[in-house]
């Protein structure tokens, strides 16, 4: 299944409301293990959405989170947004180890798996596929994949002659650990629904949609949002401000959905 653009999902928890109307929450700290993470929590939660920050794997924090919390406690979910170690101490396997961690201590002290989502941008939603669809277990509700060409390293480096862009460059150095780093070549059997985003940077649609080929070929229900008419920071820091309603409309009718199974 692919939404375009314009396309509209049926079904939405929340309806999208103007930038500021949501009053900010208040979030509660907790470690997980030497690193840390915040909890939003919702009034009458049913269930959470872990969230794992971008940062191109070196930089990023877990309190760049805008307009997410309030929204998705409109929706009566906790938000938990994870700090995570970066490059250049902790490489790339340390970062999804580490997030894997995070995700496990939610399951445990938050909402039980089948209660929860995991959603993470850009390299973070590298690493939140890398813990969530490659065999880990317990799994999540469904797994949220908001624009990254490391989904697949090897496809994303063909829109760039050969080479993976800055942004991803050093983080993958060794061309041969391209395929088992990338979640397209190590998807794990009878995995949750995932919910897969692209914006109009270069090489990310090529990548997703071969992400979300193998992924049905393994029998996986994906769904692909086009937003090639978006910028990559724009994907993340517009969802719920209203600034995208189709964009809204699929993360919603996505979590809706999950959460019913």
């Amino acid at each position: 299944m692919t939404i375009s653009r314009r396309t509209f999902v049926a079904g939405s928890l929340a309806s999208a409301l103007p930038l500021g109307a949501w009053a900010a929450p208040k979030s509660r700290t907790h470690s997980y293990g030497a690193d840390k993470l915040d909890i939003y929590p919702a009034a009458e939660a049913r269930g959470a959405v872990i969230y794992v920050h971008g940062g191109a794997w070196r930089s990023g924090s877990r309190k760049a989170v805008g307009a997410k919390p309030a929204w998705f406690n409109s929706m009566n979910l906790d938000f938990i947004s994870l700090d995570y170690p970066l490059l250049p101490k902790t490489p790339v396997s340390g970062q999804i180890r580490a997030v894997r961690q995070a995700i496990d201590w939610a399951f445990e002290n938050v909402a039980a798996p089948e209660r929860t989502l995991v959603m993470g941008h850009s390299a973070g939603a590298h690493l939140a596929a890398m813990a969530t669809l490659t065999g880990w277990m317990p799994q999540p509700a469904g797994v949220i994949v908001n624009d990254t060409g490391a989904v697949d390293l090897v496809t994303l480096s063909r829109a760039h002659d050969g080479h993976l862009p800055t942004g991803t460059r050093h983080a993958f150095k060794d061309r041969s650990q391209w395929g088992t780093l990338s979640p397209a070549y190590s998807l794990a059997r009878n995995l949750p629904p995932v919910l897969a985003i692209y914006s109009k940077v270069r090489g990310h649609g090529m990548a997703m949609s071969n992400f979300a080929t193998l992924a049905r070929g393994n029998g996986t229900e994906v769904t692909v949002f086009d937003g090639s008419a978006y910028r990559h920071a724009e994907v993340n820091r517009s969802l719920g401000t209203g600034k995208i309603p189709d964009l809204e409309r699929a993360v919603t009718g996505f979590v809706t959905k999950a959460l019913q199974r």
